[in-house]
């Protein structure tokens, strides 16, 4: 019998069989769930910061750090191009009722203090934000990103893949956009990657962004942002844009 249970093991190891591959990973039970934005950020997890890499500047302008003031460009050495764009920045025009409703991009509205739902499956992670009602895909299948020439989105295109307890996500496809609210902006060029990793206690959801974009400023940029979960669970309500709303905006 112990010569039956041997063979058979070791034919089940040549074979690739998995103890129970129908079992939930627990990586995404633990993110699956209802979560809100963290506004007090300070002070920073440092392990999050500590993997930014090398000379990646850390902009500050999430939680209750208020928006930066016109030509305020976080220390970032923007190109030509980008910093003649920004200084045409009409905050009268662009952040009256008109344009107030524009949606931003992924690089910004992930950082906005609107909560999101997270529902998982091995094949994709979905990312439902209250924020102007965006929905993120990131596949988790290993596919490629599309060619450069297929449509860019608010979104973009995200596959994703975990290293240890840290979800990675790598986005491209991204429609130019607003990268900082104060007429600098991104080009359709921008490379997003971004880790994600819960806390010990799995209550907190630690996230940074790091961004590429040659067209528009030197180097590397990064962000860092936070969500609380709610254990009791909830959803995202329709974001309803109200242009009205620009008129309390401070023209700085």
């Amino acid at each position: 019998m112990q010569t039956l249970f041997l063979c058979a093991a070791t034919l089940c190891a040549l074979a690739g069989c998995a103890a129970d591959s129908s079992a939930p990973d627990p990586r995404l039970e633990r993110l699956s769930g209802f979560w809100t934005a963290v506004v007090d950020l300070e002070p920073y997890e440092k392990s999050m910061i500590d993997e930014l890499p090398n000379g990646a500047h850390l902009v500050k302008d999430t939680g209750t750090v208020p928006e930066l003031p016109i030509g305020d460009y976080a220390g970032l050495r923007l190109t030509a191009n980008a910093l003649a764009e920004a200084q045409k920045f009409d905050p009268s025009a662009e952040r009256g009722p008109s344009q107030a409703c524009d949606a931003p991009s992924v690089d910004y509205f992930m950082q906005a203090p609107f909560p999101m739902e997270v529902h998982t499956s091995d094949k994709m992670i979905v990312l439902k934000m209250e924020f102007y009602d965006f929905v993120r895909i990131v596949f988790m299948d290993e596919r490629p990103h599309p060619p450069a020439d297929v449509p860019h989105s608010r979104v973009g295109h995200s596959v994703g893949h975990w290293d240890g307890e840290t979800l990675e996500v790598d986005t491209t496809h991204i429609r130019a956009g607003t990268f900082l609210n104060n007429g600098f902006n991104h080009t359709e060029n921008l490379h997003l990657t971004e880790r994600l990793r819960l806390s010990p206690d799995g209550t907190t959801l630690w996230i940074t962004q790091v961004y590429e974009d040659p067209e528009a400023f030197e180097g590397l940029a990064a962000r860092y942002m936070a969500f609380a979960k709610v254990p009791e669970g909830g959803h995202v309500f329709p974001y309803e844009c109200n242009p009205d709303y620009s008129t309390g905006y401070s023209l700085r």
